[in-house]
């Protein structure tokens, strides 16, 4: 079966609110991020630049930059000589780049835990401290956005900037179906705890059990991920 892309629509709340001027690009950027994430563009969904340049009131230029960005993260596919649409999300791949993910954020973590110094584990736990915050308030853009540099920080507290590369890489592909895993309240609940449980052993210098929290953490959010995927396409 071809996959059929569909037709941009935007709220008329998005046409209403054109961007200021000020940080335009990082602006428009977050926009179309959080309305990717969020599904209000769906997958398939072509993106015309004079229209969403007319929409926010921009230059094609940061649109074009912001798209750049975007297509990095795995959210757009940029294609030559044609429109920008949506990717759409490949199941099985996920699949499989969380199998690798798994095997990556243990060995970050195992790093991390011996290589991280005092300091830095203290900007750690500020860095939890507001993503339970986030949880508490019910803001779930925040808690996502956090919930992704708190685990690009520990693979850099590693030291090893080939595992860095490699973690960046494969988080750009899975960065939409992870951001979807926490629309179930019972997940988001149980995501946080286990962001508990391997501060809790990496406060104790346990690398081998910080290691393995961390691993196994993002082998539950994949099959929560692959979950969400599954009835999204019933």
């Amino acid at each position: 079966m071809r996959f059929k892309p569909a037709r941009l629509k935007l709220s008329t709340q998005e046409a209403s609110r054109p961007l200021q001027t000020a940080s335009l690009h990082g602006q428009l950027l977050a926009r179309l991020r959080e309305m990717v994430l969020d599904g209000e563009l769906r997958p398939g969904s072509p993106l015309p630049e004079r229209m969403l340049c007319e929409t926010f009131g921009v230059s094609r230029t940061p649109l074009r930059e912001a798209f750049k960005v975007l297509a990095t993260e795995g959210l757009i596919a940029l294609r030559p000589h044609r429109t920008p649409v949506v990717t759409p999300v490949d199941r099985q791949e996920i699949g499989h780049v969380f199998e690798l993910m798994e095997a990556l954020d243990g060995l970050a973590g195992r790093l991390a835990c011996r290589h991280a110094t005092a300091d830095e584990l203290a900007k750690l736990e500020a860095m939890h401290a507001d993503l339970v915050r986030f949880h508490h308030a019910e803001q779930r853009n925040d808690y996502f956005r956090q919930n992704q540099e708190i685990h690009a920080e520990i693979t850099r507290l590693a030291r090893n900037p080939v595992l860095l590369a490699s973690w960046t890489a494969v988080n750009a592909k899975i960065y939409r179906a992870r951001a979807q895993a926490n629309y179930d309240h019972a997940r988001w609940d149980a995501s946080l705890a286990e962001h508990e449980a391997f501060m809790t052993r990496l406060r104790a210098r346990d690398a081998e059990g910080f290691a393995a929290a961390l691993a196994e953490h993002t082998r539950v959010t994949g099959i929560a991920v692959l979950g969400n995927l599954s009835e999204t396409a019933e």
